[in-house]
């Protein structure tokens, strides 16, 4: 093998990064989900005070929770992830009706 087979080889194995690269993607959406679920707890809390409803933010956290473990269920067919996708769906679906006035 030649130097430049072995740069190609190297680049389309690594095509989406390599492990320190995903392991900073994976931390930042970590870190994106607690900042998410932070706000969504801020914004429910000051909208229950003031006799709101919070069913708006709630709706987009329980989004981003089934979008989540979706993919995991997809990706490692485990049980406990497609449980948590189907309760997260529910849960955003019920929001999503409340919200849009009991439908």
């Amino acid at each position: 093998m030649n130097k430049e087979e072995i740069l190609k080889r190297s680049q389309t194995e690594n095509i989406l990064g390599d492990e320190r690269e995903k392991q900073i993607r994976l931390e930042s959406d970590t870190f994106s989900l607690i900042f998410m679920l932070a706000v969504t707890l801020i914004l429910t809390t000051v909208n229950y005070v003031k006799g709101l409803s919070a069913d708006g933010f709630l709706a987009i956290f329980w989004a981003s929770i089934v979008g989540r473990y979706c993919l995991l269920f997809y990706r490692h067919r485990k049980a406990y992830h497609g449980i948590m996708a189907l309760a997260a769906a529910i849960l955003c679906i019920a929001n999503i009706a409340e919200y849009l006035g009991g439908i």
